[in-house]
């Protein structure tokens, strides 16, 4: 028996009026601990995804809030630039609303997700930190220019992007990529 398990999880803010939506594949899922050096290389292609951007140091809560905020790819490239500009002269005291909200998601531990054989809630922020290694960026689904991002570590696979947008793209084979992902051979 081969089996493969991935988490979902939406999280909604009435305030800003948008949603995020969270896709976990644990290591187990991914044929161990060492999927991740062995197959990190194509993993993005793999899972139908083209790379867009790096995620800035310093820069996660902004740079999620472009992705939650952007209608596809080119949108989230085109805001990506003009977003930090106008957001460094906002005073920090009073975030706009989808900011706001991409702190709460980079901070609070809203992330089903599973270490080794612990499943706990975690945050967005220590997923990206916690391991010292692994790759995190932002990408889109080719077939729906979907943008999401994108992080690979030891414990796992996480996606992260604008609800809607996210699910549209599951629907469309990214679910099925993921589990095809889930169960190729490693190469080595």
């Amino acid at each position: 028996m081969s089996i493969s398990q991935i988490y979902e999880t939406t999280v909604a803010d009435a305030t800003s009026g948008l949603s995020a939506h969270f896709v976990v594949a644990p290591s187990r899922s991914l044929g161990g601990e060492s999927y991740l050096f062995s197959r990190d290389e194509g993993a993005l292609q793999a899972l139908g995804m083209q790379e867009l951007a790096d995620i800035p140091a310093g820069g996660v809560v902004r740079s999620l809030a472009v992705c939650l905020m952007s209608s596809d790819a080119d949108d989230f490239l085109r805001r990506f630039d003009e977003e930090f500009a106008r957001i460094a002269e906002h005073p920090s005291v009073h975030l706009p609303p989808a900011f706001a909200f991409a702190e709460y998601l980079t901070f609070a531990r809203v992330i089903p997700f599973e270490w080794t054989s612990t499943f706990t809630a975690d945050s967005l922020g220590n997923l990206l930190t916690a391991q010292g290694y692994g790759r995190a960026a932002y990408a889109c689904h080719e077939e729906t220019r979907t943008p999401v991002l994108v992080v690979l570590i030891p414990a796992g696979i996480l996606l992260c992007g604008s609800a809607g947008k996210v699910q549209e793209a599951l629907a469309a084979g990214l679910r099925e990529s993921i589990l095809s992902y889930s169960k190729a051979p490693e190469e080595g």
